[in-house]
């Protein structure tokens, strides 16, 4: 019988040989080291984190940013990062969006494949403004995660400075043996670290000297279970263009004293009712099975027989399984819910977090 159920994949080989990363967790090398080494973090093309960046330029940059995505643009200082979501009308989410203002531009860091379709939907509002939205296809990023990360670039030959004290999301050019590179204090997996921003043909070697040293790249299961863990959503998955940011996990983009932007008015309306009909919660999945696949899972509860839909799952080292639901707003933290797959097969989750 087909449950719908999937093996969890998790590849369990090792990326490059050193102290940072002799451990095997299940996932790989690398997970553990989240928490009291380092590890990379692939944000290429293909990856579960890919990223991609977009360079907007022109005098009116700032200010035509800061009237149309929800993040306060404007108050963001040179060297700072915001927040942000792009919306539409309707207040539906197009895209999440890392802003970060530089004194002759602007970078958005946006989910891969989202890079053209943010700079074209931000053009077919810059009707007057001076400004423009280009993706830099020749410009990669990679993360470099955990309590580690800093003396690693140190011993690289790319000390952080300020960076390692500044707020999360500051930025700063750093120049060091392989050039210059564009270093951004983050905080990713529910761990501190930075993305590292150079020219693809830069970032191989950065990445190869890293690895060099010992550091292991996360692989994509461990990558999406310490994504879960943290309750981080991600786009296509969590974050869709069918629901407002508040439900996806994304209330902290919305700055409601920072004046207008696209789907203001649905925005605040539904902040001034104080009601949602869905939120995002982290539900822990019991049995050791194999895991059920969000996409012919659904979630029942007593309250609601549909209840919500399973984003992601996985298998966390220590944990079990856990998991990110879209769920209703009448399951309460602590409720027990029934996962219900293809041909009748169930499982029993508790809602832990919302």
């Amino acid at each position: 019988m087909d449950t719908g159920a999937r093996d969890d994949g998790q590849p369990d080989g090792h990326e490059g040989d050193g102290p940072e990363g002799d451990r095997d967790d299940g996932h790989g090398r690398g997970f553990l080291d989240l928490t009291d080494g380092a590890a990379l973090l692939d944000l290429g093309p293909g990856s579960p984190e890919a990223r991609e960046v977009v360079h907007a330029s022109g005098a009116d940059r700032v200010r035509f940013l800061n009237g149309i995505v929800t993040g306060s643009v404007a108050t963001t200082p040179v060297g700072g990062g915001c927040h942000a979501t792009l919306l539409t009308l309707k207040a539906h989410v197009v895209a999440e969006l890392r802003i970060f203002v530089r004194p002759e531009d602007v970078r958005l860091v946006v989910a891969g494949g989202q890079g053209v379709p943010v700079a074209a939907a931000l053009a077919r509002y810059a009707i007057t403004d001076d400004f423009d939205a280009t993706p830099m296809t020749n410009f990669a990023l990679l993360g470099l995660l955990g309590p580690a990360a800093d003396r690693h670039l140190l011993e690289l030959g790319y000390p952080v400075g300020a960076l390692a004290e500044g707020a999360t999301w500051s930025h700063a050019e750093s120049v060091g043996p392989f050039g210059a590179l564009w270093l951004v204090r983050v905080h990713q997996l529910g761990a501190d670290g930075y993305w590292i921003g150079a020219p693809g043909a830069t970032l191989a070697r950065v990445r190869e000297a890293l690895g060099a040293r010992g550091l292991a790249t996360l692989t994509p299961g461990a990558a999406t279970a310490a994504r879960v863990v943290a309750f981080e959503p991600a786009w296509g998955r969590e974050i869709t263009d069918g629901h407002f940011p508040m439900e996806v996990g994304l209330a902290d983009t919305i700055d409601y004293k920072k004046g207008c932007f696209l789907g203001q008015e649905p925005i605040v309306r539904i902040r001034d009712r104080g009601h949602l009909n869905w939120r995002l919660a982290q539900l822990q999945v019991v049995g050791e099975g194999a895991l059920p696949d969000p996409a012919t899972w659904q979630i029942e509860a007593s309250s609601k027989a549909r209840a919500g839909t399973l984003t992601t799952v996985a298998r966390v080292p220590g944990e079990g399984v856990l998991a990110l639901a879209l769920l209703h707003a009448s399951v309460q933290v602590g409720a027990t819910v029934a996962l219900v797959g293809p041909e009748g097969a169930r499982l029993e989750a508790t809602v832990v977090r919302d």
